[in-house]
């Protein structure tokens, strides 16, 4: 797997150490969007980078935020709508989501999805842009490119590029969890009826700073944008609302998001543990290390 480049790494790390994020111990993070129109404690990315609001509608009802998500794509050097909060070091954040059409059970629009996102903080935003600057990794839950089949994306981006995996999923409820010990980065799912965790995908990113931002993405309607913006200049898709092409048709409605420590923490902020989060993150993302063994010991 590729590692970001030492000077965009190093300058990420600058950016992170003057916001110095939170620990999920010192601080109560958790939001279960029982207060209309309360985001306190959350930062959308297009205000800290000075993009366009790409969210079209934001309501709170019965305890559920839905987010109707505007044209817009996380791929490559694009972007698109992300709510977060700056975390330091070792985490298990959950969100318990549905993805859906605004009338449908389902989005009707192609590329329609939303979940959670971990995502290493630029050097620069809108005003001093620069491409191949872009590192994060996702999972998402809707509908890719066939109609009416809904699934599980989970997708890496290493200095904007970008690599993906679509796998069968339900529309229903579905309660989402990335996991980080060290440098490891796990990936779960679980359906409101499932007894257990089903684990997705593992990541071994050993560049990754400390400071991460950390929250619900979401996208819809990309292919809708010309194909020499949807493939061009990826300033001009960030920078721009086209939400008058095509039909934009996915609504992301979150329950709550909750944050906790793995049962097995080896803080990647700890600068005199990183040789030991190296080894036991090695070991998490070590396919000799079956998925059950990695579930058990990040815990439930």
């Amino acid at each position: 797997m590729k590692t970001p480049c030492p000077v965009l790494l190093l300058l990420g790390m600058l950016v992170s150490a003057t916001a110095l994020g939170q620990s999920v111990s010192s601080a109560t993070l958790d939001d279960d969007f029982s207060k209309e129109n309360d985001l306190s404690g959350w930062t959308w990315l297009h205000d800290t980078e000075g993009w366009p609001d790409k969210v079209r509608k934001k309501e709170w009802k019965d305890g559920v935020l839905h987010l109707d998500m505007g044209t817009s794509g996380w791929f490559a050097d694009k972007n698109a709508p992300l709510l977060y909060k700056e975390i330091r070091g070792d985490f298990d954040v959950r969100a318990r989501i549905r993805a859906t059409g605004l009338n449908g059970a389902l989005p009707a629009t192609a590329w329609s999805l939303g979940g959670l996102m971990v995502r290493v903080p630029k050097p620069s935003g809108k005003e001093r842009w620069k491409p191949r600057e872009e590192n994060w990794l996702f999972m998402t839950t809707g509908v890719a490119e066939e109609p009416g089949k809904p699934v599980i994306e989970t997708k890496y981006t290493i200095n904007s590029q970008s690599h993906l995996k679509l796998r069968d999923a339900k529309a229903e409820w579905i309660t989402l969890r990335i996991t980080r010990v060290g440098s490891a980065f796990i990936l779960s799912y679980r359906y409101d009826k499932d007894r257990s965790w089903t684990l997705r995908d593992r990541f071994h990113l050993v560049d990754w700073p400390p400071v991460l931002q950390v929250g619900l993405n979401g996208y819809t309607n990309s292919m809708a944008v010309p194909e020499e913006i949807l493939w061009g200049d990826p300033f001009q898709f960030n920078d721009g609302k086209f939400d008058h092409l095509g039909k934009p048709d996915f609504r992301l409605s979150v329950d709550f998001v909750r944050f906790g420590k793995p049962a097995v923490n080896y803080d990647a902020a700890d600068p005199a543990r990183q040789w030991l989060n190296s080894v036991y993150a090695n070991r998490l993302v070590d396919y000799s290390m079956s998925n059950d063994e990695v579930l058990k010991s990040i815990g439930e």
